[in-house]
């Protein structure tokens, strides 16, 4: 499908996302600009909201805009998840080695666009008095994810976890465990623990190279990272910059994995903004095509 045809759909969804409540007004730094024509009749053109928005940095991102603005371009709105896998052998195109604060300076790399607009991105989020933030992870290969999801699967083996209590229940695992003196998973549950929130070797973003994990000095890739001003600000600003929180803590179902509120993927400045302010994931978005 032609890629202007992309959002041709999501103009419909816009009445029902506002009788939900979940439709976003503009953040206050950003003016709305939408003109007769754009706003239209049923007969006229859909209405894309990154269309009517006019973008409002506090810091110079005019040589980072040929990357956050993308174009719809298909191969920022890759989607990959349980269903749609990378091959082992896929790697991005172009990789840069992140110059950008990591957490304890180890080496992250990216794809080269995206690390552009997250350098932008940062940039503004100093600007606004944020500092207290570093990346953590960025592009794996298929057999680090591997690796990963080994030890990770070892871990839920060994003990029970308090992932194991939130993806499992609590009287589940009263009764199936406790009460018969066991202390280990099983296999199975194990490994169903683990794939609530590490994703399978093809499966896993970090192998488009296309996301990052963020971190700061109190919160290491736990849900306490909502709590930071980091997440505050990024919550809130990131589609500026053609970023997106990718797993929401209400679209479990549809994402398949749970809240990570560290976890920002890149998807062009137009794409971002549709499904921040439609309130979307990349898997709905998909599903439109």
């Amino acid at each position: 499908m032609n890629r202007q045809r992309i959002f041709w759909l999501l103009p419909m969804l816009t009445l029902a996302l506002l009788l939900n409540g979940c439709i976003r007004t503009p953040h206050p730094i950003i003016e709305k600009n939408t003109t007769a024509s754009q706003q239209g009749t049923a007969d006229a053109a859909p209405v894309f909201i990154y269309q009517s928005l006019n973008y409002a940095y506090q810091t110079d991102v005019s040589k980072a805009l040929d990357a956050i603005v993308t174009n719809l371009d298909p191969a920022y709105l890759l989607l990959v998840n349980r269903d749609h896998l990378l091959d082992a052998d896929y790697a991005p195109q172009s990789l840069t080695e992140l110059t950008c604060s990591t957490h304890n300076d180890k080496k992250v790399t990216l794809e080269s666009r995206a690390a552009i607009a997250l350098y932008a991105m940062l940039a503004e989020m100093t600007a606004d008095g944020i500092t207290d933030v570093a990346v953590t992870s960025g592009y794996r290969t298929y057999e680090y994810q591997q690796q990963l999801h080994k030890q990770y699967l070892n871990k839920e083996k060994a003990r029970i976890t308090p992932e194991a209590y939130e993806c499992l229940g609590e009287e589940y695992i009263q009764t199936k465990y406790l009460d018969q003196g066991l202390s280990r998973l099983s296999d199975e549950d194990a490994l169903k623990v683990v794939m609530s929130y590490s994703a399978l070797p093809g499966a896993s973003e970090h192998q488009s190279g296309l996301c990052v994990d963020f971190v700061t000095s109190d919160a290491m890739l736990t849900q306490s990272f909502e709590n930071t001003e980091a997440f505050d600000w990024l919550s809130q600003n990131a589609y500026r910059f053609g970023f997106i929180l990718r797993y929401p803590e209400d679209k479990t179902v549809i994402t398949g994995f749970s809240y990570e509120p560290w976890h920002f993927r890149f998807v062009g400045r137009e794409a971002a903004t549709e499904l921040y302010f439609r309130c979307m994931t990349l898997e709905e978005l998909s599903g439109l095509l």
